[in-house]
């Protein structure tokens, strides 16, 4: 069998890197078994100082620990290997073999390594047996009071004994406790605020302070003025101020160039360097403040005119194909002059889209809305732009409205199709004419109804227009049925109510032609003059005019063939009251209750009232109540009464011969106040016609004896008594 070349030098090939294999494998493990056997035999440092000294806050000893290993020819270096431990840690502190002081003190510095130990006795002392706070020639006090604006200096000087003072000002570390009150930086302390602080000075373990009481070298500063307040006007030159700082000894200096200014509404006046500016109405404080005093003086910015007037003033509707328009502003300021300040003002457009303006004249750039402010010292005005499309057509909400005599006539809204085929509110842009203005005209601005009668008004939107019929009415102040119960035979038509309005001139008008009708259910068939019904059910049939409405209750039943009152004749008292029963019968032979449905007429009114079935009586006379429905009548005759009191005899006593005579009279008390001589109307009785007898008020004796006599009349009585004497 044949083999290729390179089949075969590999072949050959194999016995070899099977042979180099082997030998890597071995001397792998022999190296692994050579670690594995370190022995160590101790640790030892190298170089470590003697004797070892650290000082606080100084410079720091590095340690090495090296290990010998049996049968190893030099040391090895474990320094990183080893465990580091101190005695004291707050005496010296141990990290990797590096030493740092942290107090005076000894400690001793332990490092192992695989069971065997090195150690090191280490002392830490101060570098300097003190540190002094000086002025640079004398030690300084461990506190003191200075001044806003006072320079301090400060050294910080370190002093060890048998040897010369150094001065570690610029290496100290340096702080304050209050550094609102004062900052410090190499020694070099800056005061800002009155205040307590302690300034400290750190070297080398070593530190040293001074506690500050800052405070300000002056009482006050005023700012001379020959009033407490600053008035000036808007547009006024800047004012300069003057502001002295009085001294804790009585003197007085100049600290405007100094002194540090603030107003406390910049809208109102700015400060600076003392020189006031007014910038806008209003009132503010400006305050001085220099070394932790201050004053201040109160400023009033008034208007220098009272208003600014914008003509024309109304909100402006305009289209993309408007000319500019222009509007005057001028300032007022009492009876003064009004003066023209158009060209001088600030005009400013909240939308330059919409619409630009300069000088006063507006120029529509826009389709929306915009507002053009006027502003000239202080005061401003400004009014609303709208800029609205090219319309193609206009259309009015309402073609009718009626309106009240002498009230202001709300126009209808407008609409318009503009040429991208978008619906636009145009209400405001359409300007508006009328046909009759003795009817109809615009006073101050607004549409008033003049005159009763009827105008047409037509609107006008980009040359497309539309008309509104006004119809000018008295003013409605009451809808009134003539009847508010009324029945309507099932499948039979009837007449629908009458209507009065009662205008609040007093006149009245039938409008039942005139009214919109209204029917709660669907069972009543309305067909003005007319309405039907379909349904036996109760509907209520509303009337509506001009704004106000009146209902009638409708009842659709059977056909009444006939009515019963429970009475025909009434008398009443004044203000006493009756009810009535009335009865119908079905043409089915049905009865029903008809007293709350039943429409009333009296006859006169002023005798009586009804509601519902009750009638009450208002003045004494005599009434006819008519009551009708479905066409049939019942009439009741009715009388009122005063109600009677008590009544009275001209005689209480009398004595009499036997066949002697004597006529008294009896009259009737009413509550009206009202007395009557009822005397022959009256019923007259005697309780002995043996002893004597009564007629018509005459009373005769037939006897010895004593009687009474009395007289009887609608309830009441009154007594006389009588005796016979021979």
């Amino acid at each position: 069998m044949c083999m290729n070349k390179t089949a075969a030098r590999g072949k050959l090939f194999r016995p070899w890197l099977t042979v180099l294999l082997a030998f890597v494998l071995t001397f792998s493990s022999f190296a692994g078994i050579a670690n594995a056997d370190e022995v160590v035999t101790g640790v030892s440092f190298d170089d470590a100082p003697s004797p070892a000294v650290l000082y606080v806050d100084d410079d720091t000893i590095s340690l090495h620990l090296d290990a010998t290993i049996q049968g190893a020819t030099s040391m090895k270096d474990v320094t990183a290997d080893s465990t580091w431990s101190s005695s004291n840690s707050t005496i010296v502190k141990v990290s990797g073999g590096v030493l740092t002081g942290i107090s005076n003190g000894t400690a001793t510095i332990t490092a192992s390594y695989k069971g065997y130990k090195a150690t090191l006795s280490v002392s830490v002392k101060y570098l300097y047996d003190k540190v002094t706070l000086t002025d640079g020639s004398t030690d300084l006090p461990t506190s003191a009071t200075v001044s806003l604006g006072d320079t301090l200096e400060y050294n910080l000087v370190g002093a060890s004994s048998g040897q010369a003072d150094e001065d570690v000002t610029d290496n100290a570390t340096w702080t304050s406790s209050n550094t609102a009150v004062a900052t410090v930086d190499d020694g070099t302390v800056t005061l800002l605020t009155a205040g307590e602080t302690t300034i400290l000075a750190k070297y080398k373990g070593r530190s040293d302070s001074i506690k500050l009481t800052v405070s300000s070298p002056y009482k006050s500063i005023s700012i001379p003025m020959d009033d407490d307040l600053l008035e000036l006007y808007t547009g006024d030159v800047p004012v300069t101020l003057e502001a002295n700082a009085e001294g804790k000894d009585g003197s007085t200096t100049p600290v405007e160039d100094s002194a540090t200014w603030l107003s406390s509404n910049a809208a109102v006046v700015t400060v600076s360097g003392g020189v006031v500016t007014p910038v806008g109405a209003g009132v503010a404080t400006i305050t001085a403040s220099y070394l932790g005093a201050s004053g201040t003086l109160s400023v009033v910015v008034r208007p220098s005119y009272e208003a600014l007037r914008l003509t024309p003033k109304e909100d402006l509707h305009l289209t993309l194909q408007d000319d500019p328009v222009s509007l005057t502003a001028e300032a007022l300021k009492g009876s003064a002059t009004a003066e023209d300040v158009t060209t001088t003002a600030t005009w400013n457009s909240s939308s330059v889209y919409v619409a630009t303006v300069k000088n006063g004249v507006i120029t529509p750039k826009g389709v929306g809305t915009t507002v053009v402010k006027a502003t000239y010292k202080g005061i401003s005005q400004q009014v609303n732009v709208t800029v609205y499309p090219t319309v193609t057509s206009a259309k009015s909400a309402k073609d009718t409205i009626d309106a009240f005599l002498d009230d202001t006539v709300s126009l209808p809204n407008v609409s318009a199709v503009s040429i991208s085929g978008d619906t636009v509110d145009v209400t405001n842009l359409a300007t508006w004419t009328s046909s009759d203005t003795d009817v109809l005209d615009k006073v101050d601005g607004k549409w008033k109804a003049l005159k009763l009668g009827t105008a047409t008004l037509t609107g006008t939107v980009q040359a497309k227009t539309v008309t509104v019929t006004v119809s000018v009415h008295e003013k409605p102040l009451l809808l009134t049925p003539e009847q508010t119960n009324a029945s309507v035979v099932i499948g039979k038509e009837a007449k629908l109510p009458t209507i009065i309005v009662t205008y609040e001139s007093g006149n009245e008008e039938d409008v039942t032609s005139l009214v919109t009708w209204k029917s709660s259910s669907a069972n009543l068939l309305l067909k003005a003059p007319n309405m039907k019904g379909l349904q036996a059910s109760g509907v209520t049939l509303t009337a509506t005019y001009l704004g106000k409405s009146t209902t009638v209750r409708v009842t659709i039943e059977e056909e009444i063939t006939k009515l019963f009152v429970d009475t025909t004749a009434i008398t009443l008292n004044p203000n006493r009251s009756k009810s009535v029963k009335v009865t119908g019968i079905y043409k089915s032979g049905k009865s029903i209750s008809l007293a709350l449905k039943m429409n009333w007429t009296i006859d006169p009114e002023t005798v009586a009232s009804v509601k519902g079935s009750t009638f009450k009586a208002l003045a004494e006379g005599t009434a006819k109540l008519t009551g009708t429905y479905q066409g049939k009548s019942v009439e009741i005759s009715l009388a009122v009464v005063p109600k009677l009191k008590k009544l009275t005899a001209s005689a209480k006593t009398l004595t009499l011969a036997p066949e002697g005579k004597e006529s008294v009279t009896a009259t009737a008390e009413y509550d009206t106040g009202k007395v009557t001589d009822i005397t022959k109307t009256a019923t007259w009785t005697s309780g002995n016609a043996k002893i004597a007898t009564v007629t018509n008020g005459t009373i005769t004796a037939v006897a010895k004896g004593t009687t009474v006599i009395r007289a009887n009349y609608n309830g009441k009585s009154v007594s006389i008594r009588v005796t016979v004497k021979l």
